[in-house]
């Protein structure tokens, strides 16, 4: 097994961008749903990269922030230079064949009464959570999201 070239450097490099390499930042949207596991409606703490960096302004970082549906999430205002990084799949996604105002995203959750392993697609509309899209067990995972 040959170790990366960019790995071995890695204790080299600035201690944030470790950080960055290493974790990326999330917050969380919490939504009520009925569990697929155990059939309980419960608050489901649903973990996105939505909106999440470990910059931030002067409310603090993009990060480890609690929202609900509906309520924008903390991000650069829209005149600046970062705020098209909100997307979750920023670096790959291709422009000119999406709608550049809408992302969706599976995120990991978790039952609070059964403890199940789930997943939660939430779609987005810049940086509001606007709905629930699918709801599932985590071991069915939908294919065309990352996980």
């Amino acid at each position: 097994m040959t170790r990366d070239r960019s790995f071995r450097n890695f204790f080299e490099l600035d201690w944030k961008w470790r950080v960055e390499f290493l974790m990326a930042a999330y917050n969380w949207v919490v939504v009520d749903e009925t569990c697929p596991a155990c059939g309980k409606r419960s608050r489901l703490r649903c973990q996105t990269h939505v909106a999440s960096d470990y910059s931030g302004d002067a409310s603090g970082r993009f990060h480890d922030r609690e929202y609900h549906l509906g309520q924008r999430m903390a991000w650069w205002p829209r005149e600046h230079i970062g705020f098209e990084r909100w997307r979750v799949d920023r670096r790959h996604r291709d422009r000119n064949s999406v709608d550049a105002t809408f992302d969706e995203e599976a995120c990991h959750a978790t039952c609070p009464v059964c403890d199940a392993d789930l997943f939660v697609v939430l779609r987005f509309h810049e940086n509001v959570p606007e709905r629930v899209l699918a709801i599932g067990k985590g071991a069915d995972w939908p294919a065309v999201y990352a996980r």
